[in-house]
């Protein structure tokens, strides 16, 4: 039984954006909390313990209170110091009160000459039907008041992009990234003084009595790195879209806009993801496969062309690719998809093709551990996580795949893979694909090990 002195960190921390529009300033908690409080998340020494962190909800600037019922005073074990520990995050200079931050998040909500205005330039606008309000909020009172009676039908939302020399914006970012550590799993807080850092920040426009009001939303963190021969490589690091505003397409329109402006940067051969989630993973594919699939892209006539009929082209493939500006993996990932879902069923010939085509790409990748395993265990492995690959496309495509498809594999390395042309086989020993930092295939199932 969980004593009573000990809390759990997640469920303690009540996080909330004050002034933000109904019902986004409801209380929410953080996903994780271990790089504050400890890998156990949790707080010893108080009874029904409360972290109230709240901040306005477009500047950000934080209050902090804490409270509880009771304090443990006769235990010898060390007491956790919530507030002391909570302030090694925060950037205490900009510590405000709770009543101080209502007033705050209710003058900006007014949208006056003084209030918050994003940094950086603006770079994409879009809308989203407004959903009927509820019953507001405690938290909203103040801020309804802020605004006109009749709500609007269309929700706007702009997207700004800024430097570490864009004017303010560093100051708000260190009020900014604490979000990361309680909603990005293994994220850290970012060093301010390298300046290969990008940011593209999502905020809700609202207007208010006396103008504009904007309300964080979410961002993403990006660094280019020098990539042969005199071009960029852009690597997206974070991604957010807070609890408040997810499950409304804000992460595709944020990813599509960095993605665009990316393929028209001509010093960015390509977009690489560090360590992305499965959230992001089914966000990303979803957006990449629109985009290669839009009715007036070069790949749908390439389709139509029969380009995509396995085995494919490695020539034309890369040439797509850097077109595209997609990571090796990515990129190889959505031709397999693409390739799966205009598959011809009926033709064994073609799904012995597309087969090997994706256990080649698999060996390619898991080959140092591959070779560890005795040839049988290592057909099997690599025959299971084929299985597991292709049951994530057909989940994304809805394909119905042929028994066939899944046969199991022969007795014979050689016939697991295509052939491969002899340079390739003399350096099958490295790993072709490059740049995107993701993890192995799968993301479902057991991967190669």
């Amino acid at each position: 039984m969980t004593s009573k002195w000990t809390s759990n960190a997640n469920e303690a921390t009540c996080l909330r954006l004050a002034g933000a529009p109904a019902p986004n300033d409801a209380v929410f908690h953080p996903e994780f909390t271990y790089p504050i409080f400890g890998d156990a998340e949790t707080i010893y020494g108080y009874s029904d313990l409360h972290i109230r962190l709240s901040f306005a909800s477009g500047r950000l600037t934080p209050a902090l209170d804490v409270s509880y019922k009771a304090k443990n005073t006769t235990t010898a074990a060390k007491i956790d110091d919530v507030r002391a520990t909570m302030l090694e995050y925060l950037p205490e200079e900009d510590l405000v009160s709770p009543d101080a931050l209502n007033e705050l998040a209710a003058a900006d909500a007014r949208g006056g000459s003084e209030s918050f205005r994003p940094h950086g330039e603006r770079v994409a606008t879009y809308q989203r039907s407004a959903k009927p309000k509820g019953r507001a909020s405690l938290g909203s009172l103040f801020s309804a008041r802020a605004r006109s009676s009749s709500a609007p039908k269309q929700r706007e939302f702009d997207i700004f992009h800024a430097t570490w020399d864009t004017p303010g914006f560093r100051e708000w970012h260190a009020r900014a990234q604490i979000f990361t550590l309680f909603f990005i799993e293994g994220a850290s807080y970012i060093q301010s003084d390298e300046n290969n850092w990008e940011f593209y920040t999502l905020f809700e426009r609202v207007a208010g009595e006396q103008g504009d009001a904007y309300h964080f939303v979410g961002f993403t963190s990006l660094y280019r790195f020098w990539c042969w021969p005199g071009k960029t490589r852009l690597r997206l690091s974070q991604f957010l879209v807070l609890p408040p505003y997810q499950r409304q397409g804000h992460g595709a329109e944020l990813y599509n806009t960095v993605f665009g402006r990316m393929l028209d940067d001509n010093d960015v051969c390509e977009l690489t993801v560090e360590d992305p989630s499965e959230a992001f993973d089914g966000l990303r594919d979803a957006c990449d496969l629109a985009r290669l699939t839009a009715p007036d892209g070069r790949l749908a006539q390439a389709i139509a062309d029969g380009h995509l009929r396995p085995p494919i082209n490695r020539t034309w493939s890369e040439a797509m690719r850097a077109e595209y500006k997609i990571a090796p993996r990515q990129w190889a990932r959505m031709l397999e998809i693409l390739a799966l879902k205009h598959l011809d069923q009926t033709d064994a010939a073609a799904l012995r093709a597309y087969r090997l085509q994706v256990k080649a790409r698999l060996f390619r990748k898991n080959r140092e551990v591959l070779l560890q395993l005795d040839k049988v265990q290592r057909l099997e492995k690599l025959h299971e996580t084929f299985e597991a690959v292709v049951d994530e496309y057909t989940e994304m495509t809805g394909v119905e795949l042929a028994d066939a498809l899944l046969e199991a594999p022969v007795p014979s390395l050689e016939d697991s893979v295509p052939e491969l042309p002899p340079m390739a086989k003399r350096a099958a020993a490295a790993v072709i694909e490059h740049g995107d930092d993701d993890d192995d295939e799968p993301r479902k199932a057991p991967r190669v090990q």
